[in-house]
């Protein structure tokens, strides 16, 4: 067993035991490079448990749907088998029930449809995916309001044989099938999606009438006969799901939220009102005709301004460097059948790129490869290629990276995108001035205006970053944001403009840094170390006009959570401002270090603590 507060392979640190399931221990981790909390699921030590973890981890870590967790590792520590997963801050539809809980019509369709697009994502996998454990305790509603599917301890590729099931929510084939492995009689019946559609509406029973579903119950009362206060049209979709006969339900899952999305059509009181409409009169029966026809043409026009609408608050946020948020709406996008009609492949491959940018720079070079490979899949290009070679090197996987630059040879002889992958390789080798020579054979041949050079110019400099070049690295940064601005080339030029001016003692380097960090936290979606690096390169400039605007970002940081860091730059910015209210941002800051444990303790400057505890002995009247 772990205790709290071990790191485990380097990487989690555990905070605690938060329950045990079928699969074994669970813990909560804290994820120390991401920064972010995981799930550590410790598996029993018997074959079949470990098989089904395997299951489970192989199914989800090729899956990215924004209502799935994400897998990140699995590994084995002092002879134990663990999978790491994305910690889900919520509670499962389990705990509304026990609760007592009464959800609108409009909550549960919403929740519905989520369900619905996740598992049409799944079953529409290359080899199709069945979750077949779909019950209350697997759906967790999140913190924002939305459905995130659990537990694929049990799923199935449409090649798998029945692993298991969930008496009460299960269909009446998966359950058959398991009764036929357990007696060796009786006949197996091919399990397709019908039987996940089955389980939704099975989940969707017990949440609305507070009654648990039972397939072995054949006495318990059909939804349609309670009193729900729901309209018949959605009473209607879950009673159908809940057919025992897997043809009576709906064929799949597309189908369903296609009756979901037309529910007010479904409705017996909108058909009885429409039908007397028709027969009223002629005239009647012509204006309802043509208002059909604009209807249907209206539907088609206000989805195509829905997904062009989508699809432009997904280029925003990626552009504007909201990468977390970009990936969320890059996610649901692609994921959406609703827009089948206008993803193209070149738009899917284009959507896919994207998003591979944001997980590239977030640094999470895993799931970078992932949708740059899936660009790839849609429509090949050198420079999909380029990127997907890029994150594998980045990952780790030289070897496979290198597999993918003789794939860009064969395809693209003469690409640019080969030198770069070369150099990239390079790079990673800590080869830094041959990366620079492959970079400089082909800079003057590139065209200033396309991606091939500003990704020539990030690479550059990055090069002559870790070569502690800071000017030379400041010059490459600055021609890759000729080519094109992003969060990401600003963050770095910032950054090589403050090592340049440590190394020559320039304040002309400090006011660029300064200009840097200042764009990135008004143009763009700033994090806490953009305004701190901010903050440091007004303080180290001295740039007096900065001082009120600085001052004002940091504090609209802070309104966002609280953070040490910024709490000590702004007692500083306000002390050299002049400010009235230093007094109380010192004591806010005195308070923000005191909350920190010891290791976030070491992680402060010293200088910048050093600094602060001065000011406030001197504006507080005593030691810090």
């Amino acid at each position: 067993m772990f205790s709290d507060n071990m790191i485990i392979d380097g990487t989690y640190q555990i905070v605690q035991e938060i329950g045990s399931g079928g699969m074994g221990i669970i813990y909560l981790a804290y994820h120390l490079r991401l920064e972010k909390y995981v799930v550590l699921k410790k598996i029993k030590n018997t074959y079949a448990d470990i098989s089904m973890l395997r299951n489970e981890v192989d199914i989800l870590k090729s899956l990215h749907h924004p209502y799935l967790p994400q897998v990140y590792d699995f590994l084995e520590y002092n002879g134990d088998l663990y999978t790491v997963i994305d910690y889900i801050d919520g509670y499962d539809f389990n705990y509304y029930i026990a609760n007592g809980y009464v959800f609108s019509e409009g909550q549960l369709i919403k929740w519905l449809r989520q369900l619905c697009e996740v598992l049409w994502y799944l079953h529409s996998q290359p080899t199709k995916i069945l979750h077949t454990d779909i019950k209350p305790g697997n759906i967790i509603i999140t913190t924002n309001g939305d459905v995130c599917l659990i537990d694929f301890g049990i799923s199935l590729y449409s090649t798998d044989i029945i692993k298991g099931l969930s008496i009460n929510y299960s269909s009446p084939e998966q359950y058959g099938n398991v009764q036929c492995i357990k007696t060796g009689t009786g006949e197996y019946f091919p399990l397709d999606e019908r039987t996940d559609i089955y389980s939704l509406g099975a989940s969707f029973y017990h949440i609305m009438t507070g009654v648990q579903p039972n397939v072995t119950n054949y006495e318990l009362p059909k939804i349609g006969d309670y009193r729900l206060g729901y309209s018949e049209a959605f009473i209607n979709i879950i009673a159908k799901s809940l057919e025992c006969d897997p043809n009576r339900r709906y064929r799949n899952t597309k189908e369903m939220l296609a009756a979901i999305d037309n529910i007010k059509k479904q409705d017996a009181r909108y058909k009885k009102y429409l039908l007397v409409q028709v027969l009223s009169s002629v005239t009647a029966a012509i204006m309802i005709v043509s208002g059909v026809f604009m209807i249907i043409n209206g539907y088609r026009g206000g989805v195509q301004e829905k997904y062009t609408q989508a699809y432009n608050s997904f280029i925003t946020m990626a552009n504007r460097g909201d990468n977390e948020g970009a990936k969320n709406a890059g996610t649901a996008l692609i994921n959406s059948a609703e827009y089948d009609d206008y993803l193209t492949n070149e738009v899917k491959a284009q959507i896919l790129h994207k998003i591979g940018d944001c997980y590239f720079a977030d640094e999470d070079y895993y799931n970078a490869a992932y949708f740059y490979e899936s660009a790839v899949g849609q429509q090949p290009t050198d420079i999909y290629y380029r990127d997907y070679a890029f994150a594998l090197v980045a990952n780790g996987e030289a070897d496979r990276a290198r597999e993918v630059l003789e794939q860009i040879k064969a395809a693209y002889p003469g690409s640019v995108a080969i030198i770069l992958t070369e150099a990239r390789l390079c790079y990673n080798s800590r080869q830094y001035e041959q990366a620079i020579g492959l970079v400089d054979s082909v800079w003057g041949s590139v065209s200033a205006d396309s991606d091939n050079f500003y990704t020539a110019g990030i690479l550059k400099g990055d090069s002559y970053s870790a070569l502690h070049n800071g000017q030379a690295a400041a010059q490459a940064y600055e021609a890759a944001i000729g080519c094109r601005e992003t969060a990401a080339a600003l963050r770095k030029l910032g950054n090589a403009y403050l090592d340049s001016a440590e190394a020559t003692n320039s304040q002309a380097y400090n006011q660029k840094a300064c200009g840097c960090f200042k764009k990135l936290c008004t143009d763009y979606s700033a994090t806490a170390d953009d305004v701190f690096n901010y903050a440091q390169s007004v303080l180290l400039a001295e740039s007096i006009a900065e001082y009120s605007d600085c001052e004002r970002i940091l504090n609209e940081s802070l309104e966002g959570g609280r953070d040490c860091r910024l709490s000590l730059m702004l007692a500083l910015i306000a002390d050299a401002a002049g400010d009235p209210q230093t007094e109380t941002y010192l004591r806010q800051a005195y308070e923000d270090y005191g909350s920190l444990s010891d290791a976030e303790k070491n992680s402060v400057s010293n200088d910048i603590l050093k600094d602060v505890k001065t000011l406030y002995k001197s504006y507080c009247g005593q030691d810090w």
